[in-house]
């Protein structure tokens, strides 16, 4: 290499920043566990859903949480078109659920919000619409701006990676989503109370369908060996849900363990995904 040149990326480099970015993954599911059990330490109890901890001392974790595994799901490129869509539009979805907070606050608190989130009448404090306002719109508007930038570099890099069909049909539904998620909080008059639980649906959704696509790669690959390890998943996940759901065995708690189940066989599946991809060769690295 001549003196005054960068250094070029090798494989190896390629390989530790995506085992990292998986590894993180793992490590924010951990993070927010902890973050939930100090929490219950202090009180004889749990909130009625994860989702109901933004309004504790675990909120900034919370929100963090969510927001990192955004980032992370949309960063992973995925194995197929419809690997990547599932996990970038799953991913868009995440840091809504967690500046939408739900409207079931809950009442198991070691420190007591102040003002109450929730007023006589049901509908939320103020504080907390303000919230929402300033945060999704802030999502909005940076969604946007990347959408641009992505755009000036489309024009620069004529042999970049947005020359690929997949990614330019990506970005065009990340348009199409962003604009309608601005109507939305313009027009829909139960934004504020159903937001939170129609993304974090659509997000457990599209997790599973990204198992799915992940699985039927796998086959047509010839690769059958985790095939029924991925298509076990998913199966999981709805068939858990709906019991979950329907019975609700866990009475008040019920979100609570629902969203806990659902995490919980993400992380599995990122487990195995992470060791079966962990040597893999990286193609077309220096």
């Amino acid at each position: 290499m001549a003196p005054g040149q960068p250094e070029k990326l090798t494989s190896e480099d390629v390989r530790k920043t995506y085992r990292y970015l998986r590894i993180g993954i793992i490590g924010a599911v951990v993070l927010l566990a902890v973050a939930i059990a100090i929490e219950r330490d202090k009180v004889d109890c749990f909130q009625t859903s994860i989702s109901a901890y933004y309004y504790t001392p675990v909120r900034a974790i919370f929100v963090g949480f969510m927001i990192a595994i955004g980032l992370a799901l949309i960063v992973y490129k995925g194995r197929t078109t419809a690997e990547d869509a599932s996990l970038n539009i799953a991913g868009m979805l995440a840091p809504v659920v967690a500046v939408a907070p739900t409207t079931d606050v809950g009442r198991c608190w070691s420190v007591a919000p102040s003002p109450l989130p929730v007023q006589e009448d049901g509908s939320l404090a103020n504080w907390v619409v303000t919230n929402i306002d300033n945060n999704f719109y802030a999502l909005l508007i940076a969604g946007l701006i990347g959408l641009g930038i992505a755009l000036v570099i489309a024009l620069v890099d004529r042999d970049g990676p947005l020359r690929e069909l997949g990614v330019r049909l990506s970005l065009g539904v990340t348009l199409v989503l962003l604009l309608f998620g601005w109507w939305l909080i313009e027009n829909w008059d139960d934004f504020y109370s159903r937001a939170h639980g129609w993304s974090a649906v659509v997000l457990i959704v599209l997790l599973g369908v990204a198992i799915i696509a992940h699985a039927i790669h796998h086959r047509r690959e010839g690769d059958r060996g985790l095939v029924w390890v991925y298509l076990a998943i998913p199966a999981l996940m709805a068939l858990g849900g709906l019991i979950i759901s329907l019975t609700r065995v866990f009475d008040e708690h019920t979100v609570f363990a629902l969203e806990a189940y659902e995490i919980g066989l993400f992380a599995v599946y990122w487990i195995v995904q992470t060791k079966e991809h962990w040597d893999e060769k990286v193609v077309g690295a220096g």
